[in-house]
């Protein structure tokens, strides 16, 4: 499966407070972060309706011997952040970044990532490699992926992104692709996942959203363009009506 659902959104947190040293008894220092969906190849973002998210559908891998690598990729955003920590009941985190060929010789760049043999790898456990513009010249990307643990903790990267992780669905002859993708995303309904960032003063804050698949709207801005999800979760009656993509969604808790 190579569609996947790199997502778009921004979650605001709820304010924790701090004593500022050095002031009055009355001062406070407020903390707050947030999720920021994040779509590596477009930079879209997108906002919760009515405290749902829509993910976006977009680039990923599934391997039947490393997992499905989903393209569901989330930034932690915020100030005076010192760690970062998640947990997932279903699946696990993984921890991306993306790269640009910056070589004289784009072939052997693109060969090189996908033998393992470039230095930029950096032990990844996985890696994407694509390209934008126009065909024989275009800019070449690899996005490069690590499987943590449950509960891992970072140190605060405002440039590192996050995705969601499941074991591989097994192959069976009589599947279709559309059958595929459904069962390999279906996989995350239920899933709750939890960030937790340490602020540099010590204090914690955690958010959780539990995640959801079904039919998400779309639209088409123009003739050239692919469909754009709107952000709305469709019933049966206004999938058949309207046109959907089957991807993921969550409620914000």
């Amino acid at each position: 499966l190579a569609a996947a659902c790199a997502f778009a959104v921004v979650l605001g947190g709820a304010a924790l407070s701090g004593r500022q040293t050095g002031g009055s008894a009355t001062d406070e220092i407020v903390h707050t972060f947030g999720l920021v969906a994040y779509a590596a190849e477009t930079d879209e973002m997108r906002q919760p309706k009515e405290s749902k998210i829509v993910f976006d559908y977009g680039s990923g891998v599934d391997d039947p011997e490393k997992g499905f690598y989903s393209g569901c990729l989330f930034k932690v955003t915020g100030e005076h952040i010192k760690t970062v920590s998640a947990t997932i009941d279903r699946g696990a985190v993984y921890r991306t970044k993306t790269v640009k060929d910056t070589s004289a010789d784009r072939d052997e760049w693109v060969r090189t990532m996908h033998q393992g043999t470039n230095p930029e790898l950096d032990g990844a456990d996985t890696v994407m490699v694509w390209g934008n513009g126009v065909e024989g010249a275009e800019q070449m990307y690899a996005d490069l992926c690590w499987k943590l643990d449950n509960g891992f903790t970072d140190a605060y990267d405002p440039d590192a992104s996050y995705g969601l992780w499941l074991p591989s669905q097994p192959e069976t002859t009589d599947d279709d692709l559309q059958d595929s993708w459904h069962k390999a995303v279906d996989g995350f309904e239920g899933a709750k996942l939890n960030v937790t960032v340490t602020f540099t003063d010590g204090s914690e804050q955690m958010q959780s959203m539990t995640l959801h698949t079904g039919k998400l709207g779309v639209e088409y801005k123009d003739d050239m363009s692919g469909p754009s999800l709107t952000g709305e979760v469709l019933t049966d009656e206004q999938a058949a009506a309207e046109g959907y993509i089957y991807g993921v969604y969550a409620d914000i808790e």
